[in-house]
C-alpha cells in the first residue's frame, strides 16, 4: 500500500508541472502593454537598426555558371549563408505601412509596403515580393523574410531590429501650430509694450512676453495679476505682479516705472537684478519641425525576447 501511494503521489506531481511547462514553451514574443504599442490611428515614422541572418538560393538561368567545388548538388543550387547589419525605416499611415531597408552581408536594398494588424506587420518587398512578417512597434521589428515561390532568388531570413528614432507626425503638427500661435501672440505683446496703453497693461504684456524664454518654469497666463503699487516719488514708483507656474509653484515680477515708462523688470528667480524688457524672446521656428527636429526622439533600445519558433528552431 505504501508503494502504491508513493507512485500515485509522484504521478500527480508530474502532471501538475505539465500545464505551466507548455505555456512557457508556447509563449510568443509580445511587447508589454505601454506607450511602445502603436495605436491604430498612428501617423509617423519609426527608424530601426539591428541585424539579419539566413540563407539565399539563386535559381539557375540560361547563362553558364562557374561550378562551385563545395556544392555537391547537380543544379548547383546550394544555399548560401548571408547576414549582417540591417537598417529599416517604416512610415505608418494608420494601418498602412510603407518603408525601406538597407542591409549588409548580401542583402540588397529595397522598399516595403503592406499593412499591419495591431502590432503585427505583413509587408512586401517592392523588388521581388518577398514577405516581411513580424511584430512591429516603437521598440522594435522582429520577424522573418520569405521569398515567394518561383522567385529567381529564394531567400529565408530572420531579423531583429530595435527602435532608435520616432517621429510622431500628429505631435509634430501640433507643435508647429503652437509655434505659429506663439509668434502671433508675441507680435501682439510687443505692440502692447510699445504702445501708450496703461502701464499695468504694458507690465502684464512684458511679463507674458518674457515668459516665452523661461526654460524650466511655465507661466500660467490666466493667473497674472497686479498685487502692489508703491507711492509715487518724483514720477517714479514700483508695481508688482504675482502669478502661478505650471509646476505648482508661484512667482512674482517687479517693475521700476519712471514717468509711466517701464525702466526694468525684476523676477523672483533672479532677485536683485532688474533688467530691460525682453522684446525678443526665443521662440521655436514653425518650419523646424521636420524629420530631424527635436520632436524626433531618439530611443534607448532595450533587449527584445526572440521566439525560438520564429527562427525555425
Amino acid at each position: 500500500m505504501f508503494r502504491m501511494g508513493l507512485r500515485a503521489t509522484l504521478l500527480l506531481f508530474a502532471l501538475s508541472l505539465q500545464p505551466s511547462t507548455a505555456v512557457a514553451q508556447q509563449q510568443p514574443y509580445k511587447s508589454a502593454p505601454g506607450p511602445e504599442i502603436l495605436p491604430d490611428n498612428f501617423h509617423g515614422k519609426v527608424s530601426y537598426f539591428g541585424n539579419h541572418s539566413g540563407e539565399v538560393i539563386v535559381e539557375r538561368t540560361g547563362e553558364s555558371r562557374k561550378i562551385k567545388s563545395d556544392c555537391t548538388r547537380p543544379d548547383q543550387r546550394c544555399p548560401k549563408r548571408i547576414g549582417g547589419s540591417l537598417q529599416v525605416d517604416l512610415e505608418f499611415d494608420g494601418l498602412v505601412v510603407r518603408g525601406s531597408f538597407r542591409g549588409s552581408g548580401g542583402l540588397h536594398d529595397s522598399g516595403l509596403i503592406g499593412r499591419r494588424q495591431g502590432a503585427q506587420c505583413r509587408l512586401f518587398d517592392l523588388t521581388d515580393g518577398s514577405v516581411w512578417a513580424g511584430h512591429c512597434d516603437r521598440d522594435g521589428f522582429v520577424g522573418t523574410v520569405k521569398s515567394v515561390p518561383g522567385a529567381a532568388t529564394q531567400m529565408s531570413l530572420n531579423f531583429e531590429v530595435v527602435g532608435t528614432k520616432v517621429n510622431d507626425y500628429a505631435e509634430r503638427d501640433r507643435r508647429r501650430r503652437e509655434a505659429l500661435a506663439a509668434q502671433r501672440r508675441s507680435e501682439f505683446l510687443r505692440a502692447v509694450v510699445g504702445s501708450n496703453a496703461p502701464v499695468d497693461e504694458r507690465f502684464i504684456a512684458a511679463i507674458e512676453l518674457d515668459a516665452y524664454s523661461w526654460r524650466y518654469d511655465r507661466l500660467r497666463v490666466e493667473t497674472l495679476r497686479i498685487v502692489r503699487r508703491s507711492k509715487e516719488r518724483g514720477g517714479r514708483y514700483q508695481i508688482e505682479a504675482e502669478f502661478e507656474l505650471s509646476n505648482g509653484g508661484r512667482g512674482w515680477a517687479r517693475a521700476q516705472v519712471d514717468r509711466e515708462s517701464i525702466v526694468c523688470v525684476e523676477f523672483w528667480d533672479v532677485q536683485g537684478k532688474c533688467r530691460a524688457v525682453n522684446l525678443s524672446p526665443q521662440l521655436p521656428d514653425p518650419e523646424s519641425f521636420g524629420d530631424d527636429s527635436p520632436l524626433s526622439s531618439f530611443l534607448t533600445p532595450k533587449a527584445l525576447p526572440i521566439p525560438r519558433e520564429a527562427f525555425g528552431a
